[in-house]
C-alpha cells in the first residue's frame, strides 16, 4: 500500500523553502547535544551472564542494593534467579515491585522511599523499559535534592547518582544504554522525556536465559521497538559513522532473528541476538536521536495505553513510506542490512527504499501486528499530532523532513480502521 496522493502533496509541501531553516536549526541543536560526553555501559553478556552480578557489585563498590522490577517478573520466577544468586555471595539486598506499564512519578517516589527505607546503596533494574526508567529515576533522585518531578526535559541531572545495574529482560527498549527515560506525569495526562548523557547505567548483563519466557506478543513489540530506534536514527540527519554502524547492524539483527525469537521462544541464539540488537539500537538512537514515530507512538501509548513497542510497529511503515523521496539512499542501505538483495532489485535505490517499506510491512504481518490501529479515534487526531510537534520539535529531533500538523494530521489518519 503506497501512501495517498494527498499525502504526496504534503511532502511536497513540507519541503518548501520556509522548512529549511528549521530543519537546519534542529541538526546543529541535536549536534549540540551530543558534544556532551555520554556514558557507555560496561557489557556482560552471554548464557548464564546473570552469575556476574556479584562481581560487578563489587567493581562498583556497592553492598546492597535496590532491585527495582514489576510484580510479574515475581510471578514468573526471574526475580528469583535474581536473588539466588545474590543470596549465595551473601548480598543484602531489598526489593521494590511497583513499576507499571507508562509508569509515572509517583511510582518513582514509591521506589526512592524503599531505597531509602532499607538503606540500599545502589539499584539493579530487572525488567523491561518501564522499570530501567524508573530505576533511573530512582537512581538520581537519591543522590539530588529536589523532588523526582524535577525530574524532566534537558539536562536535570548535577552528578552521576548512585552505582547502576541493568539487567534487561525484553530485547526492544535499549533504555540501558539511552540518555532519555519517559515518565508519566499523571496530573497532565502526558509523558515527560527527561534527557541527560548521565543517565545510562553503569554496567548491563545480557543474559539471554531471562528472556527465554518472553510472550510472543511481546517479543514482537520488543523487538520492533529495537527496530524503530535503529531506523528513525539512521534516516535522521546526523549521519554518525558510529551510530550508522550501530543502527545497520541493528536493523541486520533484528530482520535476522525476530522471527526465529517469535515462534521459537527458547532459541536463545536468537534471544541474544536481539539483545545485542536492542542494546546496539539503543546507543545508536542515543546519538542519532529518534524521530515522529516516537513522538506519535509516545501519545497513543498515552490516551490509549499501548504498549510502546507496538504503536512504534503499527507507525513505522507510514512514516518511512513518506520518507522514501528525502532519504532513499539511507533506506536503500537499511534495505541491505536486510538482506533484501534477492527481490530482484538490483541496484535501483528507489526499488530498494520501497522493497525496505514492504518488509517492514511484511515483518509486522509474520509478528501478528495489525496494519490499522483499531483504537484510534478521529476526533482524537488533532491532539496527538499538535503533542507529537511539540515533542519532536521541542526536543528538538534531527528529523528528515519537517512537518506541520496538517502534515502529521493526514499521516496519522491514514492509520485508522477502514
Amino acid at each position: 500500500m503506497n501512501l495517498a496522493p494527498s499525502l504526496r502533496g504534503v511532502y511536497h509541501h513540507t519541503m518548501a523553502k520556509k522548512y529549511l531553516a528549521k530543519r537546519l536549526w534542529f541538526n546543529f541543536a541535536a549536534r549540540c547535544l551530543t558534544v556532551l560526553r555520554q556514558k557507555l555501559p560496561t557489557l556482560l553478556t552471554g548464557k548464564g551472564s546473570i552469575k556476574l552480578l556479584p562481581s560487578e557489585l563489587e567493581v562498583q563498590k556497592a553492598s546492597k542494593p535496590l532491585i527495582v522490577t514489576d510484580a510479574n517478573l515475581i510471578k514468573v520466577g526471574l526475580v528469583s534467579k535474581l536473588t539466588v544468586v545474590l543470596s549465595e555471595s551473601s548480598i543484602p539486598f531489598a526489593i521494590f515491585d511497583g513499576v507499571l506499564p507508562d509508569p509515572s512519578y509517583e511510582i518513582c517516589e514509591y521506589g526512592l522511599a524503599v531505597l531509602k527505607d532499607n538503606g540500599c546503596d545502589s539499584i539493579i533494574a530487572l525488567g523491561g523499559g518501564s522499570v530501567i526508567d524508573v530505576a533511573k529515576i530512582i537512581r538520581m533522585a537519591a543522590t539530588h535534592k529536589k523532588p523526582v518531578t524535577a525530574f524532566k526535559g534537558l539536562l536535570p541531572c548535577r552528578n552521576s547518582g548512585l552505582p547502576f545495574i541493568c539487567v534487561p529482560t525484553t530485547a526492544g527498549t535499549g533504555s540501558e544504554a539511552i540518555v532519555t527515560a519517559a515518565i508519566t506525569d499523571q496530573n497532565h495526562h502526558r509523558t515527560i522525556t527527561i534527557f541527560d548523557p548521565r543517565l545510562p547505567s553503569d554496567s548491563t548483563i545480557l543474559d539471554p536465559e531471562l528472556c527465554v519466557g518472553l510472550s510472543p506478543g511481546m517479543t514482537a513489540a520488543a523487538g520492533m521497538d529495537a527496530l524503530t530506534h535503529a531506523v528513525e536514527s539512521y534516516t535522521n540527519t546526523l549521519h554518525y559513522s558510529d551510530v550508522d554502524m550501530q543502527a545497520l547492524e541493528a536493523t541486520r539483527l533484528v530482520f535476522a532473528n525476530l522471527r526465529r525469537a517469535y515462534v521459537q521462544g527458547d532459541d536463545l541464539e536468537a534471544r541474544e541476538a536481539m539483545l545485542r540488537a536492542s542494546h546496539l539500537a539503543g546507543r545508536a538512537s542515543t546519538r542519532g536521536f529518534v524521530g515522529y514515530i516516537h513522538a506519535v507512538a509516545h501519545r497513543l501509548g498515552e490516551r490509549y495505553h499501548i504498549p510502546h513497542g507496538l504503536a512504534n510497529a503499527i507507525i513505522m511503515p507510514y512514516f518511512i513510506d513518506l520518507y522514501r523521496t528525502v532519504v532513499t539512499e539511507r533506506l536503500s542501505d537499511l534495505a541491505a542490512a536486510a538482506s533484501l538483495a534477492n527481490l530482484g532489485i538490483d541496484n535501483d535505490i528507489d526499488k530498494q527504499a520501497a522493497a525496505f517499506v514492504e518488509a517492514l510491512r511484511k515483518l509486522n504481518k509474520d509478528l501478528g501486528i495489525p496494519e490499522k490501529a483499531d483504537f484510534l479515534k478521529p476526533e482524537d487526531i488533532p491532539g496527538i499530532a499538535a503533542a507529537a510537534l511539540k515533542e519532536a520539535h521541542g526536543m528538538p529531533y534531527p528529523l528528515p523532513m519537517i512537518l506541520d500538523a496538517h502534515g502529521l494530521e493526514a499521516i496519522i489518519a491514514l492509520m485508522l480502521p477502514d
